[in-house]
């Protein structure tokens, strides 16, 4: 088992330190490492989507694209523009 040691806000400690005194949590190392558990491997995700947009063709101009309208799209929902219904 390694051992680390990280830096966070004094409130995340607190929510830990709350967990382990509630009894949710056998530790504060134990309520990291079963965040951790939880957490995808978004490493992993990442290769598997690279992997699939070359067998399909997707090109770095089409990801770009892509994120332009994504971006685009966001900016308009955070600011109200995107209509509808009301």
């Amino acid at each position: 088992m390694a051992k680390i040691t990280i830096s966070i806000p004094d409130e995340i400690a607190e929510k830990a330190n709350r967990a382990v005194r509630a009894g949710l949590s056998g530790s504060v190392s134990a309520y990291f490492t079963a965040l951790a558990q939880r957490e995808p491997d978004w490493a992993v995700a990442e290769e598997i989507l690279a992997e699939l947009s070359a067998q399909a063709g997707v090109t770095e101009s089409d990801l770009a694209d892509a994120d332009a309208a994504l971006d685009a799209a966001e900016r308009a929902a955070a600011d109200g523009s995107l209509g509808g219904a009301a």
